[in-house]
Formats: C-alpha cells, sequence, structure tokens
C-alpha cells in the first residue's frame, strides 16, 4: 500500500487541493483496509475523508480549478442575495439618472417660464382701466347715430 499523500501546510487544516488530493487516493484503494490505512497515514479519521468524499459529490467541496475562481466566504444563498441587489441596484441607478434629467429640465423649463415673463411685463403696454359706469361695449361710437 503505497499512498502519494500531499504535503500539509499546516497542522490543523486541509486546503482544497491537499483534500482533493486525498480523495482522489481514497477512490484508489482497492484492497481490504487500504481505505483506513490511507486514513491513519494521512492523520484523520476515515470518517473524515467519507464526509469529504459526500461533499465533493454533492458540489460543496469544489474542484481545484473552481476553487481558485469563486469566492468561497460566500454560500450559494448569499450569491443569489448578492446578484439580486446588483440587479436592483442597477435598476435604482436607472430610475435615478432619468428622475435627475427630469428635474434638471423642469428647472430649465421655469427658467424660460420666467424670462418670458418678465419679457412679456416688460414690453406689454399699459391697458387704461375704463371709467366705472357703462361698459365700453354699450358706449356709441362716434359718428353713428343711434335708431
Amino acid at each position: 500500500m503505497d499512498f502519494v499523500i500531499p504535503v500539509r501546510q499546516s497542522n490543523r487544516h486541509f486546503t482544497v487541493r491537499e483534500k482533493n488530493a486525498i480523495l482522489d487516493e481514497h477512490e484508489k484503494c482497492l484492497e481490504l483496509g487500504s481505505k483506513a490505512a490511507l486514513a491513519r497515514a494521512v492523520g484523520v479519521k476515515a470518517e473524515t475523508i467519507r464526509h469529504w468524499a459526500s461533499a465533493r459529490e454533492s458540489g460543496q467541496l469544489p474542484l481545484e480549478e473552481d476553487a481558485q475562481k469563486e469566492d468561497q466566504r460566500l454560500n450559494a444563498g448569499d450569491k443569489r442575495q448578492l446578484k439580486r441587489a446588483l440587479k436592483e441596484n442597477e435598476i435604482l441607478k436607472a430610475k435615478l439618472a432619468r428622475s435627475e434629467a427630469a428635474v434638471d429640465i423642469l428647472g430649465k423649463a421655469s427658467a424660460l417660464l420666467d424670462a418670458m415673463a418678465k419679457s412679456a411685463a416688460a414690453t406689454d403696454p399699459q391697458l387704461e382701466e375704463p371709467e366705472p359706469g357703462q361698459p365700453e361695449w354699450l358706449m356709441p361710437k362716434p359718428g353713428k347715430t343711434s335708431p
């Protein structure tokens, strides 16, 4: 029973690469008692190796390539929530940009209307108020006689 055992970086934890290497060796063990001998040689219980194997089968123990690509500090639920929050953030940014554009346009329209009102007030002649009494439309026009 010759085992290729990876060199450990620490006495307390195995890296994902080390766990996968141990599991690969574990799968090669065909003789009676060789899996237990591998566990003793590595310095862990056989149950620990079985736990790693079930975790790798269920996808909880990433392969070496996946371990380098993804941040393992986030579980699947956290990743879904993060994606949802980022998508919502993008939607809210777009709404904010539209609202700011609308406020800018309304400010410019208000300034234009104020300028037009001031311009109209400066150029309009002052109308004289008719004298109280008869309205202007009831007054006879000059040169016409009433019937």
